[in-house]
């Protein structure tokens, strides 16, 4: 990341200097809006980060509900990582308060980005949740749908969410792992739900992408109209969250953190989704 896109995604993090900036910002509109979702701890991150590669491609420099107040988070509310327990807070309608709030947000988002680019990538897990919203208020949007085995995601999501922090005294410093599996459940439902309406929806395992990325992103350009990515990716390595690896399916290290009481959770919960994606322990 070059240092002028440090400077500029550090000032529109902030809300006073994106108040004072967003006149100088611009309605962003680009050959196409792609949205990269799913639930918490899914490959998001590491997709957006091979996705950012492409030289057609420009992705925002943070996920943008950070980068616009006109996108509300489930953290504004208490709840990390965990949209399901707010989803009324974070789903937005398409009605005709649509309109303004999506100038706001194109606007706020072009501060971050330079000049006019041709597609823009964005990565915000919240976005599963409002789907028909951006397609609406993104034209062309084209969204990108990762999803992985529910008992590492919601280990994951157990792991790396701090509800203390976010005033969930009562959970302590771990959420307990019915309401991760919730989460997965409640991101696998509303993509289900959602897709009757939404015009261009690809889904990818991350287990796919994983054993073989070189497929999975020719799948991805394909779908998107673009060029292939550049070869060699996939033996690239990336930072995600603060890790430096190479591609590689890491769910043996979640599925092994798991007792079999979580995993007796976590199949009460979402039992009949795992079996539909043939999402096991093993």
């Amino acid at each position: 990341m070059s240092w002028m896109t440090r400077v500029r995604k550090g000032l529109v993090k902030r809300d006073w200097a994106r108040t004072m900036l967003t006149p100088l910002g611009h309605d962003l509109s680009p050959n196409r809006w792609i949205f990269i979702v799913g639930c918490y701890n899914s490959g998001t991150t590491l997709l957006r980060s091979l996705l950012s590669q492409h030289p057609e491609i420009d992705a925002l420099p943070s996920e943008g509900v950070r980068l616009t107040d006109a996108l509300p988070r489930p953290e504004d509310v208490g709840w990390h990582r965990l949209w399901c327990r707010c989803l009324n807070d974070v789903r937005l309608p398409v009605d005709e308060d649509m309109a303004p709030r999506s100038a706001r947000i194109r606007r706020h988002w072009s501060l971050a980005l330079p000049g006019k680019p041709a597609n823009v990538l964005e990565k915000s897990i919240a976005n599963t949740a409002r789907m028909p919203f951006l397609q609406a208020g993104f034209p062309p949007a084209y969204f990108i749908y990762m999803i992985r085995n529910g008992y590492a995601v919601a280990e994951g999501i157990r792991r790396k969410a701090q509800p203390r922090r976010f005033g969930h005294d009562e959970y302590g410093d771990q959420y307990p792992i019915e309401l991760c599996a919730e989460q997965w459940r409640a991101s696998h439902d509303l993509v289900e739900e959602d897709s009757d309406v939404i015009d261009r929806l690809h889904t990818i395992r991350y287990e796919d992408l994983a054993a073989n990325p070189a497929r999975s992103l020719v799948d991805i350009t394909d779908f998107l109209g673009l060029p292939p990515l550049p070869a060699g990716l996939d033996s690239a390595t990336f930072d995600v969250h603060g890790v430096r690896s190479s591609i590689r399916d890491m769910n043996a290290e979640s599925l092994a953190r798991l007792s079999a009481a979580d995993i007796d959770t976590i199949r009460r919960v979402s039992g009949d989704a795992l079996d539909a994606w043939d999402y096991g322990v093993s």
